[in-house]
C-alpha cells in the first residue's frame, strides 16, 4: 500500500526536514494568499497571516498534529489567522459570522475562444458573486480547491449537512437566475469535479 505524499512530505516537515518546510510555503503560500484575499481586499493582514502561520509552524512542527491533506489544513489555519489579524485591526472583540464572511469574493476567469461562451461563463461568474458568502466560500472550497464536504465543515466551522446545503441552495439560486443557461451550470460545476 502506498502512503499519501501529503503524509509523507508533512511527516518530514515535523521532523525537521527544511526542504519539505520549503516544499510546503512554495507549493501552497500563493494558494493561501488567493483564498485570503476573498475575505479581505487588505494584502497586508493576508501577508501578515500568512507569514504568522508559516512562522508558528516552523516554531511548533514537533508539536503539530498529522495530516494527509496539506492545503486543507493550511487553508484552515489561515483563515483563522486572518479573522485574528481582522480582529485586531478593526480593535474589535468579535468578528460575527456575517462580517468574517461578508467580504468573501469570488472571480472566474475564462480562456474561452467563442464570445458566447465567455459571455455565459461572465453571466456565472457575477450570478455566483451574488450568492450569500458562506454559499460562496463553500463553492470556492468544494469545487476550486476540491476539498471534501467534511474538510469544508471544518475550515468554515460548520457541520458537514451545513455544506451539502450551502451547495444545493447555491445551485438552485444559480438556476433561478440563470434560468437560460442552467446547462451552463451543471457544465461548471462538473468539470470542477472530475
Amino acid at each position: 500500500m502506498t502512503k499519501n505524499p501529503d503524509s509523507e512530505i508533512w511527516q518530514r516537515f515535523r521532523k525537521g526536514d527544511e526542504q519539505a518546510f520549503s516544499y510546503i510555503f512554495d507549493t501552497y503560500h500563493l494558494h493561501l494568499f488567493e483564498y485570503g484575499q476573498r475575505f479581505t481586499s487588505d494584502q497586508e493582514i493576508v501577508r501578515d497571516s500568512i507569514q504568522d502561520l508559516f512562522f508558528e509552524l516552523a516554531c511548533k512542527k514537533e508539536k503539530l498534529s498529522p495530516t494527509d491533506n496539506i492545503l486543507f489544513y493550511l487553508l484552515k489555519s489561515v483563515r483563522i489567522k486572518i479573522f485574528n489579524n481582522l480582529r485586531r485591526a478593526s480593535k474589535i472583540d468579535y468578528l460575527s459570522e456575517d462580517y468574517q464572511n461578508s467580504e468573501f469574493r469570488l472571480n472566474y476567469s475564462t480562456d474561452a475562444d467563442p464570445e458566447e461562451k465567455e459571455l455565459k461563463l461572465d453571466q456565472l461568474a457575477e450570478a455566483i458573486n451574488q450568492l450569500p458568502p458562506r454559499q460562496k466560500e463553500t463553492i470556492y472550497l468544494k469545487f476550486y480547491k476540491n476539498l471534501s464536504n467534511t474538510e469544508v465543515a471544518e475550515i468554515m466551522g460548520v457541520h458537514p449537512q451545513s455544506v451539502s446545503n450551502h451547495i444545493q441552495k447555491a445551485i438552485h439560486k444559480l438556476k433561478v437566475s440563470l434560468d437560460s443557461a442552467s446547462e451552463l451550470i451543471m457544465m461548471f460545476f462538473q468539470t470542477r469535479i472530475c
